[in-house]
């Protein structure tokens, strides 16, 4: 293994644990700190994924739950074991004690038919929140809207309501549902609206973005709550049993968030914490414990030399989805620093632009990138070059979408949008074919949802949209297919996807599409891994988990007839592997996903 990238994992590895145990309280005294106890550490399964695991704590303040991927795990605050709970078949990405089903847990799973979900934690069983309901009808003059439409639920304290959002015909919405879901009511906000939390009186709470600023309203839409110092908030946000106080984040100058909390009375705020990285997500119990999470998120690009097997990191700042320019010299990144903060103007806001960095760097990693190649307000990443050099196509939320934009190599011309697939499509990393007219993508299908892959004829002289996108249809295939890549030519793709929960398969279809032909099935709970195909088309290096439980990066022919060899091999995460044009390279991401959860007592 390479010296210097060794040492870097070692330091990255110090530096995780170095950012979740110390803390520096710039603002407060020793006596106002609070007492902070790690509870747990949630363990993400892979890069570009949702990368916000969630967790509650019981309201006894006892228990608490997080998630990991589609797991959910319920451990005693003071440590113990998790019983097993039935794993969802996409990502939990949000979590709920449901105050009136019994101590059950309220669950998100984002690929299920139902998208809410009971975790009965006694018998190990899970059900639909709302039953066969697929839809909440309105109270009078007001629409209704799909169960599987509501985001963030949370139940009331006396667990007889839920409050949700949903995405309107204007914006965000509020919903105050009954908990068997048989009627509901839009509360109507003036702005944009996120993370509802109930009060103990029990009204509901929320933050609002208006005119640049957002301020938590209490109750929802009617009053603007004031702190001292003036701070903008950042959900979720949580109430003390007592009402006396709320806790919210806020960023700080660092562009990351720290948790504060607030007299109701006064407005006066104190911040709680100053971690290096986002620090977020209150939830509070009746007995007056609040649990929080900080984020640890740490990746790099690196490069492995596949005859010599030398590993070089190209870049010390945190990067991912490398590409190569078609000279194979420059290497493009996604970089950034990760703050994640829920905004629906620039959905998401999630601090990611693009940017190059030099392949096999002669003066050792970069240490900022060589050219910025986007830097919008909203999200940017993976990018290709095509052919001639002349046009980068790349994924960004601007405008509110999830889709495709293009712009001139040299910037001598504004970004356009040449796909309008729109917010919410989780369309992936475009790639450019060799004969310079056909960009691939993957996206979410409009007839199902289903990520499947796309082409779109951009002329790669002029930039201009010769074909409209077209999906490309593959029989026998019910699962999601999430990256593809041309294989050799013009004419062919290469595309991975998960078939089932913890099920992936690498496949080989015409680009006119028809009847696949299945390369490799693998297990692996990591999703959106990335492929790479050789410039001649006859090899792929692809990511599963290695013996020692690390995810490394392997390579296996496309004629199949033999079995896939492991490529690296040091003690760490590896994703999105990229071949270079020569063949000889492979770049690759290293990463650690972590989330710390702890706990405020005495508050």
């Amino acid at each position: 293994m390479n010296r210097r990238l060794r040492w870097t994992v070692l330091a990255a590895i110090v530096l995780i644990g170095a950012s979740a145990l110390l803390l520096v309280q710039q603002s407060n005294t020793a006596a106002e700190l609070p007492r902070l106890t790690w509870v747990a550490t949630a363990h993400q399964l892979g890069v570009v994924g949702y990368r916000d695991p969630v967790g509650v704590v019981s309201p006894d303040g006892r228990h608490i739950a997080y998630s990991e991927g589609p797991y959910v795990r319920v451990v005693p605050i003071g440590g113990g074991s998790s019983p097993v709970l039935p794993a969802a078949e996409g990502q939990v990405r949000h979590l709920a004690w449901g105050a009136g089903h019994g101590g059950a847990l309220i669950a998100e799973d984002t690929r299920a038919a139902s998208r809410w979900w009971l975790i009965d934690l006694v018998r190990g069983t899970r059900r639909p929140l709302f039953g066969d309901r697929t839809e909440i009808q309105g109270a009078t003059g007001t629409p209704s809207v799909a169960a599987n439409a509501l985001r963030f639920i949370t139940p009331s304290p006396d667990g007889e309501w839920l409050a949700a959002t949903a995405a309107g015909a204007e914006g965000p919405q509020v919903w105050r549902i009954s908990a068997d879901g048989s009627r509901g009511e839009v509360i109507r906000v003036a702005g944009r609206v996120s993370a509802p939390a109930w009060t103990p009186a029990g009204d509901i709470a929320c933050v609002v973005t208006s005119d640049g600023r957002s301020r938590i309203s209490v109750p929802c839409g009617e009053r603007t709550f004031e702190t001292t110092p003036e701070l903008e908030a950042v959900g979720p946000i949580a109430f003390s049993n007592d009402a006396e106080s709320l806790f919210f984040a806020s960023p700080n100058e660092r562009g990351m968030v720290d948790l504060w909390t607030a007299e109701r009375r006064t407005g006066r705020a104190r911040r709680l914490t100053a971690f290096d990285r986002d620090t977020y997500a209150p939830v509070a119990a009746a007995d007056g414990t609040v649990l929080f999470k900080t984020q640890s998120y740490r990746t790099f690009v690196a490069e492995i030399e596949l005859a010599s097997g030398r590993q070089h990191q190209l870049a010390t700042f945190q990067s991912e989805t490398p590409s190569y320019d078609p000279t194979g010299r420059v290497v493009a990144v996604t970089y950034g620093t990760w703050r994640r903060a829920i905004d629906d103007a620039n959905y998401p806001d999630i601090a990611q632009e693009i940017g190059t960095v030099a392949s096999q760097p002669a003066a050792g990693p970069a240490t900022a990138p060589l050219a910025v190649i986007a830097d919008s307000i909203s999200e940017d990443q993976a990018m290709t070059w095509s052919p001639n050099g002349r046009w980068i196509a790349l994924h960004s939320h601007r405008e509110m979408s999830d889709d495709i934009w293009l712009r001139p190599a040299d910037g001598s011309a504004p970004d356009r949008r040449i796909t309008f697939l729109g917010r919410g499509a989780e369309v992936g990393w475009p790639r450019w074919s060799p004969d310079g007219r056909t960009v691939l993508l993957d996206g979410a299908s409009p007839g199902d949802g289903r990520s499947v892959m796309f082409v779109i004829g951009v002329d790669q002289n002029t930039g201009e949209v010769t074909t409209p996108l077209r999906e490309i249809t593959i029989d026998g295939i019910d699962g999601d297919l999430q990256h593809g890549e041309w294989l050799g030519g013009s004419g062919q793709i290469v595309a991975i996807g998960r078939e089932a929960p913890g099920r992936h398969v690498v496949l080989t279809v015409p680009v006119t599409g028809g009847t696949p032909r299945i390369v490799h099935r693998f297990a692996s709970d990591h999703d959106f891994p990335g492929l790479a195909a050789s410039p001649d088309g006859r090899e792929l290096a692809f990511v599963q988990r290695a013996p020692d439980g690390f995810y490394q990066i392997y390579r296996m022919p496309v004629a199949g007839g033999s079995l896939p060899v492991q490529v690296t091999f040091d003690p760490s995460h590896k994703s999105q592997p990229a071949w270079s044009p020569d063949g000889r390279r492979i770049a690759y991401t290293v990463w650690s996903y972590l989330a710390h959860f702890w706990t405020l007592d005495g508050m």
